[in-house]
């Protein structure tokens, strides 16, 4: 280094190297910060979805129950395995009279006859679970079908109090069983807790959600459900395959007698649960994905060595896999997270170049007119400001890296999440992109040193001044505010281009809009507003007048003439207001829609679900509607009383699902499409929560409501198959006389809030073909709706197996606090099967990744788009200052008062401010409500939640940041203010 240059550092390049070293160390740490907490940010959402679900590990056993009893075993000793669990279930359809389950000594005829068993109950669905009573020796019969096959069997089996599963041993010498002859023995006995029906439908969405696939479950058959009972699976199997054992027939075994081998259909799946805590590890995706797919590899191995065929399935694994892709793009992603962040550093590194080119600009001159080259002052320049960068950019990335770390480690590094390779490259890449951005951003400070002539450089206006003032609203201005509004529109309408022209790079750019549009809409609108010297006048005037006082047509005269003073406070806090509150306002209006969506679901904060052939005798149930309510109301109405009475009970109400068994629907040929009986439909709506967009025809209380009236209700696919519009019958049934029911329908309804529960635990780890079967279910969901009593319907045929009771709570009072009362011993007349809250619904549906992401981001946009736009403010004020500072200095010796003075000079900067500011809050509100719209189109799973709309909702603390934004901006301009009288006019006079 040439002496010469290192005497200009010691002259022109401290200022330089402070002011560069400071943008570069915030965009260092902005993005070092950005990035940790986005790693945080799938570290959440990837422990929330590993809490949903149950079982990393399945294991699908299909030769048989005892093909191998050492597997368990085998798998347990499996090293990273913590526990596994058996579930089983052994399907037969057995040569007619051959063997079948007997109920109390009567016969079970039906095609299938099967086992489900588990090792623990949870691996059972809850009413199942509440159906075996806690007994490990107590077995609960389940029915599946429609109401024509089981209707009547399901009534006739309540109270029953033992099953037993029979052989026909047909005759010795080898002729098989037949209905009429041959001899009968008992396999096993077993005495049985309830009743219950099962729809098909329903079991496989809990083994979806248990064990992340779907089983085959009989159309109609009878199923044993048990804890796991070797004897009972093993004896079941033996003679579902024909094998006729001395432990089933004793010395009939070795008599000639014969078993023929039936349609057997057995799955066991061993399901694991492997050491989360010691393989699994939120902030190292890739690492815990290796060491998942090791530990799965080591239980395909530990099966393959077994003589059992089986299949190993790991849904932890999926999620690896998603979750994998994503953290190797999370360093563009981090980027992308902070691109409006680094705009505002953009814009903070261009207006200190001005301030610092305004406050150099006579030691520039003085250096020229003693003659040292333009181009050793531009080395010079350059030299502190790439070293400024460097050095600031590094020290960002380590305090912003270190210190976003030990805050989300509670205090603990985390070993090993700043130090991988991976890491370091982007925290390099950061330092790069800080430094790219101060040299990009002084080249017009080194151009202008360059060129600065001495007679300018003492002359009062700066070129920068010149260069500054013109603002148009060019082909960039409106690319960036047509880009934007394209933006919003597809959030807002889910219209996307790459629909039209199904092009990769239109997807592309669709995805880079979703990081940069609100930016570039707010920058188009500040720009588009900024060019028009009217429209600057008829916004700024009604704020610049009562603020400045009578010095207000002298600030909106300066401001109309450098516009882009304007430009800059309104880019600035447009980008600080919108950055800090749109995530806020897209989080509260997801969540909102969620809650809802778990509401209508739900029905009410509780929902009780009771076994109907509990509350009345079998023979009640056995009548046309009319008696069956009758014998199920006082039942109903006592749970409502005792339900009342608890504490913390605002209101309840009931209604019954019953079965259909004539109303034709193609899909529902072997289950009844269900119907739902209100009790009190006033009762009903003000219970059971509800939104108007689910009605289709029109809102939905009006639909219900007309159920007084004595019409029926139906859902989208029964009104599409039978043609169905307000006013068209409905023909439901049949009566004991086969005569045909119906009503005018009302119209159709798109969800009933209080259905018993269709939706599983939403989460990120089903393949897309699993997805596609819920969505179907989901999709064909059918069902009608009428009062309990319809006199149109009081003789109708039908099968009533369950009732649902929703509670209201009272405000302030947790569903969970309910939940615990109605368990509690004696609160409820009738035990319950299954209890279902508010919170737990909305748990289901309310993980997003894209909102983990927002949620903590959000906190990184608050403070470092707080500190960037406080910064850039005071540049930008302090530029204006010494740009004005003659004028100032001339009003204070014409005799302007001290507070008049001060009223100017935050006139000038409060006015651009604040609408700017309204700018901002305007561009949340709307960015904010379209991407939570945008979020739900994005879910693959459908549920209820998809019918409602997306509402815009301001929490209280979206309301406290505004203000918190608002005091900001004046608190600046006030202090401003005040700091222009640090020094007398005369000494102002003199500076300028």
């Amino acid at each position: 280094m040439s002496e010469l240059l290192r005497h200009l550092l010691s002259i022109i390049g401290r200022r330089a190297f402070l002011t560069f070293a400071t943008v570069t160390f915030l965009v260092g740490a902005l993005l070092a910060a950005v990035n940790i907490t986005s790693r945080y940010a799938i570290k959440r959402y990837v422990d929330d979805q590993l809490g949903r679900i149950a079982w990393d590990v399945a294991v699908y056993q299909t030769e048989g129950y005892d093909a191998d009893l050492d597997l368990p075993k085998r798998l347990a000793a499996t090293e990273g395995v913590s526990r596994v669990e058996g579930l089983a279930f052994l399907r037969a359809n057995p040569p007619f009279g051959q063997m079948g389950f007997e109920i109390d000594g009567q016969s079970a005829s039906t095609p299938w006859i099967s086992v489900l068993a588990a090792t623990t109950p949870s691996l059972l669905p809850p009413d199942v679970q509440s159906a075996l009573g806690g007994r490990s020796d107590a077995v609960a019969l389940a029915l599946v079908g429609p109401e024509g096959a089981m209707g009547k069997a399901f009534l006739a089996m309540q109270g029953a109090r033992e099953v037993r599963l029979g052989v026909n041993l047909g005759t010795p010498g080898g002729a098989p069983a037949t209905p009429n002859g041959g001899h009968m023995v008992t396999a096993f006995t077993r005495p049985i807790t309830r009743v219950v029906r099962i729809e098909r439908d329903e079991l496989n969405r809990w083994l979806m959600d248990q064990v992340g696939s779907i089983s085959f479950v009989p159309h109609i058959g009878v199923t044993l459900l048990t804890a796991y009972d070797d004897e009972v699976l093993r004896k079941f199997e033996d003679l579902a395959t024909g094998s006729l054992t001395e432990e089933v027939a004793g010395e009939h075994a070795f008599m000639g007698h014969q078993l023929l081998a039936g349609e057997y259909m057995p799955e066991v799946i061993h399901v694991v649960r492997i050491d989360r805590e010691g393989l699994v590890s939120g902030w190292d995706i890739a690492r815990s994905r290796r060491n998942v797919a090791a530990a799965v590899a080591r239980i395909t191995s530990a099966t393959e060595l077994t003589s059992v065929k089986a299949s190993v399935d790991s849904v932890t694994l999926v999620l690896l896999d998603r979750m994998a892709a994503v953290s190797r793009l999370i360093g563009v992603v981090s980027v992308l997270i902070a691109l409006p962040l680094l705009w505002m550093a953009w814009a903070l590194c261009g207006h200190l170049s001005a301030l610092l080119m305004l406050n150099e600009r006579r030691t520039l001159g003085l250096m020229r007119l003693r003659g040292v080259p333009a181009q050793q002052i531009g080395r010079a320049l350059l030299v502190a400001i790439a070293g400024g960068g460097l050095v600031g950019g590094t020290l960002g990335v380590v305090i912003g890296g270190i210190g976003s770390l030990l805050i989300y480690g509670r205090g603990n590094l985390p070993p090993g999440v700043l130090l991988n390779p991976p890491q370091l490259l982007l925290f390099g890449a950061y330092i790069v992109i800080g430094l790219v951005l101060a040299l990009v951003m002084s080249r017009r400070l080194v151009k202008q040193a360059m060129s600065l002539s001495p007679l300018e450089a003492s002359g009062r206006v700066a070129t920068s001044e010149a260069l500054w003032a013109s603002v148009r609203f060019g082909m960039p201005q409106m690319a960036g505010f047509v880009l934007g509004l394209l933006t919003l529109y597809m959030w807002i309408t889910g219209d996307r281009p790459s629909t039209h022209v199904p092009l990769a790079i239109v997807r592309l750019a669709e995805r880079g809009l979703n990081f940069v549009g609100l930016p570039l809409f707010i920058y188009g609108a500040a720009s588009l507003l900024a060019s028009r010297r009217a429209v600057i006048r008829a916004l700024l005037a009604p704020i610049i007048r009562p603020v400045a006082g009578r010095l207000g047509p002298l600030a909106l005269r300066q401001l109309e003439l450098k516009p882009h003073r304007a430009l800059s406070f309104l880019l600035i806090v447009g980008l600080m207001a919108s950055l800090t509150l749109y995530p806020q306002v897209t989080n509260t209006s997801f969540s909102d829609r969620a809650w809802r969506g778990a509401h209508v679901q739900s029905g009410a904060d509780l929902q009780i679900l009771f076994n109907a052939p509990e509350l009345a005798t079998a023979e009640s149930l056995k009548g046309p509607l009319s008696e069956q309510v009758q014998a199920l109301r006082p039942k109903l109405d006592a749970i409502v009383k005792a339900l009342r009475a608890l504490p913390g009970v605002e209101d309840a109400t009931w209604m019954l699902e019953g079965a259909l068994p004539s109303l034709y629907l193609p899909g529902h040929g072997l289950k009844s499409v269900p119907v739902y009986l209100l009790d009190d439909v006033d009762a009903y709506l003000r219970v059971a929560y509800s939104e108007p967009s689910l009605g289709i025809e029109a809102p939905y209380s009006d639909l219900v409501g007309a159920l007084k009236a004595g019409s029926v209700a139906v859902s989208p696919g029964v009104a599409e198959f039978w043609r169905i519009t307000p006013g068209t019958k409905v023909d439901l049934g049949i009566d004991a006389d086969r005569r045909l029911l119906g009503a005018e329908a009302s119209g159709t309804l798109a969800f009933v809030s209080g259905m018993p529960p269709q939706s599983i635990t939403d989460r990120a780890s089903y393949v897309q073909s699993r997805i596609d079967y819920l969505n179907h279910l989901f999709a064909q969901n059918a069902y009608t709706v009428i009062q309990a009593d319809n006199p149109k319907f009081s003789t109708l045929k039908l099968l009533v197996p369950r009732g649902v009771v929703m509670v209201r709570s009272a405000p302030g009072v947790p569903s969970a606090q309910l939940e615990k009362a109605v368990r509690a011993a004696g609160a409820l007349p009738h035990r319950p099967l299954e209890v279902n809250t508010l919170d737990r619904e909305y748990e289901k549906v309310s993980a997003d990744m894209f909102i983990a992401l927002a949620l903590q981001n959000m906190r990184i946009f608050l403070v470092g788009g707080l500190l960037l736009a406080i910064v850039a403010i005071v540049a930008v004020a302090l530029a204006n200052y010494v740009e004005d500072r003659r004028t100032i200095a001339l009003l204070r010796v014409r005799g302007a008062s001290r507070q008049l003075v001060s009223r100017f000079m935050m006139a000038g900067l409060l006015s651009p401010a604040l609408l700017g500011l309204a700018l901002g809050v305007v561009v949340a509100l709307v960015g904010g409500f379209a991407l939570a719209s945008q979020v739900w189109r994005l879910r693959e799973l459908q549920t209820v939640v998809h019918l409602l709309p997306t509402r815009l909702v301001v929490s209280g603390w979206t309301v406290t940041q505004g203000f918190f934004l608002l005091a900001l901006v004046v608190g600046i301009a006030w202090l401003l203010g005040a700091w222009v009288f640090r020094k007398t006019a005369r000494e102002g006079i003199q500076e300028a």
